[in-house]
């Protein structure tokens, strides 16, 4: 662990954003929960969005239960919102903040087949069908059922294609199931081109006084203003290349910054954007 120079304690009730760190993939980045520990220096109040860790492939519950406590006893207050890795790390789904300007939640629910790019994208649209069926009755357009219909998939997946990548031969299997066939790559592309739109319109339809949605899920990190529309903002995520961003929530504003490598550490990196929250109901 490289020693990192002393910071400013956020201000209190300043709330931080973290997403997609998938502890315990053999791909994440975090190979230590000791990396994170600039990520935490004089935060008051954290959030995980979603795959904090894998909880479907040989992780034991004392496994999760150490990442629980690990943030727990370094951050006053921790919440953890359930991802599709991840579905029964906690009972939160999503969480609105700043009198419901800002809905977090990890992002699945914004594309119709959760994660379509995936080499086994055909069973989670049956068993998404299937859950469906079960209950006819329930409206698919509301954020509840979709989330509730989300997590029982993800509880109910069989077919997991991450493998182990510590030797050469295992990457190779992994980057050939990841991208080939070619459609996979195809529909990841898709998905980062439109799950800001998706997340949007589902925002102005169902969760009326948002001025920031803040996602995760695709690991594609961005900012998308919509005119008369919420900000879209995508933490990315803990696995190369692309990385992630944090997200920073103030009485008066979002702070988004780049996370920064230094050494085998994480810290916060570059301000990306500001974003202001106006008075509740208004996104001008």
């Amino acid at each position: 662990m490289v020693a990192m120079p002393a910071r400013a304690a956020l201000p209190a009730g300043v709330i931080r954003i973290l997403s997609d760190l998938h502890c315990y993939d053999a791909r994440t980045l975090v190979r230590d929960f000791q990396q994170l520990l600039p990520l935490l220096e004089g935060v008051p109040e954290l959030v995980l969005n979603g795959d904090s860790c894998e909880m479907r492939r040989d992780v034991s519950p004392a496994m999760v239960e150490a990442l629980r406590n690990f943030f727990r006893q370094r951050v006053p207050a921790v919440t953890f919102i359930t991802g599709n890795h991840d579905p029964d790390i906690s009972d939160t789904h999503e969480l609105l903040l700043a009198k419901d300007r800002i809905w977090v939640t990890h992002g699945d629910i914004f594309l119709d087949g959760l994660t379509p790019w995936s080499r086994h994208a055909g069973q989670l649209r049956r068993l998404l069908a299937a859950e469906r069926a079960a209950d006819p009755s329930a409206d698919f357009a509301l954020p509840a059922v979709r989330l509730r219909l989300a997590r029982a998939v993800a509880r109910a997946e069989e077919d997991l294609p991450d493998y182990v990548t510590g030797g050469w031969r295992a990457h190779l299997k992994w980057i050939a199931r990841t991208f080939f066939p070619p459609r996979q790559v195809l529909a990841m592309l898709r998905a980062w081109r439109d799950l800001p739109s998706l997340a949007a319109r589902l925002a102005v339809a169902q969760r009326s006084s948002t001025q920031v949605v803040v996602t995760g899920h695709v690991h594609f990190p961005g900012v998308w203003r919509h005119s008369g529309g919420p900000t879209i903002i995508n933490t990315g995520s803990f696995f190369q290349p692309l990385g992630g961003n944090l997200v920073d929530i103030f009485a008066d504003r979002v702070e988004v910054r780049r996370i920064r490598r230094c050494g085998s550490d994480f810290a916060p990196g570059a301000l990306l954007a500001t974003i202001p929250l106006h008075l509740s109901g208004s996104r001008t």
